[in-house]
């Protein structure tokens, strides 16, 4: 039994590391959450207009979508400029938090939207309290405001814990692998949902 760990631990590690050490290389601009909301709490707004210059903040320095770099932390996913909803999202709670607002995280198993009507796809996103009320908010565009997020959730809305965001980036890593791996061996471009610049 010993043997058979060791050989499937051998073949994972074959799999996995090439994916890693030739993910793409940061390109972000060293943002950080104490930086961001330096700049913000300079610029004077308050309130909901505060919040969605955090919002859009955080989107500018996220300029790249990124499933291919599951390990990071949002810190560092913000630092480097790319990430998927748990890290970029969790970077605009923490601006949030920094710049007063009660704010929290929560994710959906599907949720729809994104501009395109068809798409579903599991979600992290930000819930943040103005005058009194939990608002959504999402880093995954520039042009998303509080109360306006470009999706809907098709599934409950359940809270965001450490432990839920462990078990995800665990069960999304083979489905990276396989489609990187894939691409390499066809020749195609890398999946959008791996690895793309946002617009």
């Amino acid at each position: 039994m010993r043997r058979l760990l060791a050989v499937v631990a051998l073949l994972i590690a074959i799999a996995v590391v090439p994916v890693v050490r030739r993910a793409p290389r940061p390109r972000g601009t060293g943002a950080t959450v104490e930086r961001i909301a330096e700049r913000l709490i300079a610029g004077g707004a308050t309130g909901r207009e505060l919040a969605d210059e955090a919002i859009r903040d955080v989107a500018l320095a996220v300029g790249h979508h990124s499933a291919w770099h599951l390990w990071e932390s949002p810190r560092q996913s913000l630092r480097h400029g790319r990430g998927w909803s748990h890290q970029y999202n969790t970077a605009l709670m923490l601006v949030l938090r920094e710049l007063g607002f009660d704010a929290k995280l929560v994710h959906a198993a599907r949720v729809r939207g994104f501009g395109h009507p068809w798409f579903m796809s599991g979600h992290t996103w930000v819930k943040v309290r103005i005058d009194g009320y939990w608002l959504d908010a999402c880093a995954s565009s520039m042009s998303n405001r509080v109360g306006s997020v470009g999706f809907v959730p098709l599934t409950e809305e359940l809270p965001l814990y450490r432990r839920t965001r462990w078990a995800i980036g665990l069960a999304l890593s083979p489905f990276v692998v396989d489609a990187v791996w894939r691409a390499w061996l066809s020749g195609d471009e890398m999946p959008a949902w791996v690895y793309e610049e946002r617009r």
